[in-house]
């Protein structure tokens, strides 16, 4: 599936190891949610609120795919993870970049306007991005000018009220443009769907570069299941585990990975078990693209810019 090219999303997929491109199908999801490790705690119960383009922008992560000022666009440095997600206590959460955010949000079909800033950030389930593997953490501010004026520009544009539009193209991940009065105007890129944790993520092969390898032995046996307590459950090939699982923005980690079978398969499976579940211990940074037509998701290992080496990919099935 054709992918949307933009900096970030290139710097994203410029990590090394530990693509999964997954498909999917239906599941119910847990009760407490630890969706996002920065501020966004479990949002308070009440009538959701259909935010922006007909509620197109509730509920997911829309990652910061350009930001122009007038027409010009601006450089996005390597190492920002920006982002925003709405929710339905009415409130917006996100990164400039590097340094995370939450503030009141008044959103309708067409305009956004984020109000103060919360201080300081609400308790989160899970550590804040600050605490997140990776290559950008909000110390990096102060010894980096370029991504500094990079986030001061990213908080420019989204003060005012902002004008809300949204593109979707069949084959490419859906678009929303986050415009203000001053002329600065954010491109932001769907990472995830509030259906997401509804879906099951079956595994489907290996990757190195762009070019994909045999699929797995285990075909339909290797799937995840993320559930909104922050379990992430499923199958690797010949047996079950369990892992936790800390959503922060586009980024994805997974700590305590481990079986809890202990069968023994053939051994291309078990070889192949094998290499997934090292790849879980590691860091990883997800991205993710979710056309009706064919639901799919990236993982990626998130290293400095601009390696980019093996990594993995799978296919959807419904789940029992």
């Amino acid at each position: 599936m054709p992918l949307p090219r933009r900096a970030f999303l290139a710097t994203v997929a410029a990590g090394a190891a530990a693509l999964l491109a997954l498909s999917a199908c239906e599941g119910a999801p847990s009760a407490r949610s630890r969706q996002d490790g920065d501020a966004s705690a479990t949002p308070s119960p009440g009538k959701p609120r259909r935010a922006g383009a007909g509620g197109l922008l509730s509920g997911g992560v829309w990652a910061i795919q350009a930001l122009s000022i007038d027409g010009h666009e601006e450089t996005l440095p390597s190492q920002a993870r920006g982002w925003i997600a709405l929710h339905d206590d009415g409130t917006a959460s996100g990164s400039y970049g590097c340094t995370p955010f939450r503030a009141q949000a008044e959103v309708t079909a067409t305009h956004l306007t984020l109000g103060k800033e919360m201080t300081p950030l609400p308790a989160p389930s899970l550590s804040p991005p600050s605490d997140g593997p990776g290559p950008c953490h909000p110390e990096d501010i102060a010894a980096d000018p370029t991504l500094a004026d990079f986030e001061k520009k990213v908080k420019a544009a989204f003060s005012g009220q902002l004008s809300l539009s949204t593109k979707h193209t069949p084959g490419y991940s859906r678009e929303a443009h986050v415009k203000n009065q001053q002329g600065h105007d954010i491109r932001l890129a769907q990472a995830r769907r509030a259906d997401f944790f509804q879906i099951r993520w079956q595994l489907v092969d290996t990757t190195f570069y762009d070019e994909h390898g045999p699929e797995f032995t285990a075909g339909d046996q290797m799937y995840f299941d993320f559930h909104d307590n922050g379990r992430v459950s499923g199958r690797l090939g010949c047996n079950d585990f369990t892992a936790e699982a800390t959503f922060t923005g586009t980024h994805l980690s997974f700590d305590d990975a481990e079986l809890t079978t202990q069968h023994t398969c053939g051994d291309k499976v078990m070889k192949e078990e094998a290499s997934v579940l090292a790849t879980l211990k590691k860091s990883l940074n997800y991205s993710y693209w979710a056309e009706p037509e064919a639901l799919s998701m990236s993982l990626n290992e998130d290293l400095a810019f601009p390696a980019r080496e093996h990594g993995f990919s799978l296919r959807g099935i419904p789940r029992r």
